[in-house]
């Protein structure tokens, strides 16, 4: 669809690319989409509207207590594009990444807690060098730590987006910060990644979370699983712990030296949970320690398997870089435009996910027309992948704009022009 110039304002552009979001549904609500984001005069939180309504009916309508939510940043490197000026420098242990530069996506991704499904990125935030786009608050602070900006998308998370469900958010050890806990409220639930070398108060006494763990058994069985083409059993065992250090808080002097500065706080109690990934040799493939509020209702074992099903998140964003879009050779110059251009990758994968994980026969059907569409292959035992569905959709999309530029009639005659044309003899 091309756009012409008219009278309308940019309020009715907006407006009216919105309605016609809104009016259909299915195929044709992600295709309206397709043609309407790139319209320069809607703003990025009208782009996120029409998916963040959809996900949020998808969430309420489900029948479970909690809703899952996995949050996390990565780097879009851009360290080949000249043109885009401003990118944020990284250094990185590994060498091969030493000169990485590009944009951090900072997302948090609604994850079914019944199934492990991904549902949809609740929010999304692009940072540059200088400033930091977001799909919730438009004026944010660049200078923001991530656990500060953290707190805020929590916060917002829980208190503006009318989800009916109790909220769990899942994060990786990064988030394991006394600051970052006391500055939540009191009813943000969470499951955190612990650090090995951290002190908590266990029994009066000060250990390490490592030390800790290795005077902690097995505990009990949650599921076998299939982790690094291993199959695996996932073990997990709890006790009761005190989080009683100091934190450290980041300041600037009048002459911008940023210094630290600690900070003391109330103790924090938490559930320390040891979570094993035991072969069938039983051998300890891997242990996850992880800290959450989470009352004693919650089995430890629906916290283990809650934190296992953060993998998605990560798959997420593989589906926008390597595996599904190629987010990392976008060529467009302005971080607003990457940025814009994202909600259309992100509708397309709440699209795809709904695709894969609706059990009726007519999708199994959909299913194997698109990975038969997009040309890729699948494992023999597998219907479908999610970045086969991703570049079936992507080219159903392009055919079906296509039907609506030429009749049938025209199209057999270009199909016919281009067998005469491949037997010529040259």
């Amino acid at each position: 669809m091309r756009l012409v110039k008219s009278h309308m304002n940019h309020k009715q552009h907006s407006t009216n690319g919105l309605n016609l979001l809104q009016k259909t549904e299915g195929f044709s609500q992600a295709q309206s989409a397709w043609r309407f984001y790139n319209n320069e005069h809607v703003d990025i939180e009208s782009l996120n509207e029409p998916m963040l309504t959809r996900g949020i009916k998808t969430i309420n309508k489900s029948s479970d207590e909690y809703i899952l939510v996995a949050h996390d940043w990565s780097l879009i490197n851009y360290k080949n594009h000249t043109a885009k000026t401003d990118c944020i420098r990284k250094c990185r242990s590994n060498v091969n990444n030493a000169s990485s530069r590009g944009y951090e996506l900072q997302s948090s991704l609604a994850i079914e807690s019944s199934s492990g499904k991904p549902i949809l990125p609740l929010v999304q935030n692009l940072k540059t060098q200088d400033k930091v786009l977001s799909s919730y608050n438009p004026t944010m602070k660049s200078h923001l730590t991530h656990l500060g900006e953290l707190t805020q998308r929590i916060a917002y998370i829980n208190q503006s987006l009318n989800i009916q469900k109790k909220i769990v958010h899942v994060i990786d050890r990064e988030a394991d910060s006394a600051g970052f806990f006391r500055g939540l409220q009191k009813e943000d639930l969470y499951i955190v990644r612990a650090l090995d070398n951290v002190k908590v108060r266990y029994e009066d006494e000060d250990i390490t979370q490592k030390e800790l763990s290795k005077k902690m058994d097995k505990g009990k069985y949650v599921k076998t699983i299939q982790y690094q083409n291993k199959k695996v059993k996932i073990y997990v065992n709890t006790v009761d712990i005190l989080i009683t250090r100091d934190s450290y808080q980041k300041t600037e002097t009048p002459q911008g030296e940023k210094v630290k500065q600690k900070v003391k706080g109330k103790p924090i109690k938490n559930r320390f949970i040891v979570q094993r990934l035991i072969d069938e040799k039983n051998n300890v493939v891997t242990t996850w320690l992880l800290l959450s509020n989470l009352a004693k209702d919650v089995d430890a074992t629906m916290i283990g398997l809650w934190y296992y099903y953060r993998w998605n998140i990560e798959t997420y964003f593989k589906l926008l870089k390597s595996s599904g879009f190629n987010l990392e050779k976008w060529q467009q110059e302005s971080a607003q435009a990457i940025f814009k251009r994202l909600f259309v990758a992100s509708y397309a994968c709440l699209l795809v996910w709904e695709i894969e994980h609706t059990n009726s026969k007519n999708m199994l059907a959909i299913r194997k027309f698109l990975v038969r569409l997009s040309g890729r292959f699948v494992a023999r035992k597998k219907i479908s992948t999610s970045p086969a569905l991703l570049a079936g959709l992507w080219n159903f999309f392009s055919a079906m704009d296509m039907l609506e530029l030429y009749d049938i009639e025209e199209l057999h005659s270009i199909k016919k022009e281009l067998n005469d044309f491949m037997q010529m003899e040259f």
